[in-house]
């Protein structure tokens, strides 16, 4: 079943997913890798506009055997025909991160330009079904030159 319209996407979040991601490391072509859980939850159930969203993982890279475990949290909230993102923890806690904007398609998303100190984050969403979905993030600035991919699974209960 495809998803059709911003609002479907968006509840369609609500759940439980793994998650799998590459971190391309585009001046030194050096990949490193990470895994873990992600999960999303309505703040408050007279309010389905805002989803809590955590991820905790753990980082391999690939110089050294040197694992790292990460957790990381925003709030997703769904205003008109855009999902913003929050983020939720850090001494950044409470700024916006992205807008995703929809294309054309109905399926895909463009984040807006975020600013975290000297580096530019840049995304995009693909939304495949209520199933599955990818992201793609750019990250550059004076000591930051990387692409990410991640792609998320749903876990059916």
């Amino acid at each position: 079943m495809s998803i059709k319209s911003i609002k479907e996407i968006f509840n369609s979040l609500e759940g439980s997913w793994l998650f799998d991601r590459e971190i391309k490391n585009l001046t030194t072509d050096v990949l490193d890798f990470a895994n873990g859980k992600a999960s999303f939850t309505f703040l408050d159930k007279t309010d389905y506009n805002s989803l809590y969203y955590e991820e905790t993982g753990v980082l391999s890279l690939s110089n050294s055997s040197k694992k790292i475990n990460f957790t990381r949290k925003y709030i997703y909230q769904l205003k008109d025909d855009t999902i913003h993102i929050i983020l939720n923890d850090g001494i950044t806690k409470g700024e916006l991160f992205q807008s995703l904007i929809p294309l054309d398609d109905g399926s895909s998303f463009v984040g807006t330009e975020h600013v975290c100190r000297l580096d530019l984050h840049n995304g995009k969403y693909f939304f495949k079904n209520e199933l599955s979905f990818d992201t793609e993030y750019t990250v550059k600035g004076s000591n930051s030159n990387l692409e990410i991919k991640s792609v998320y699974t749903k876990i059916e209960n």
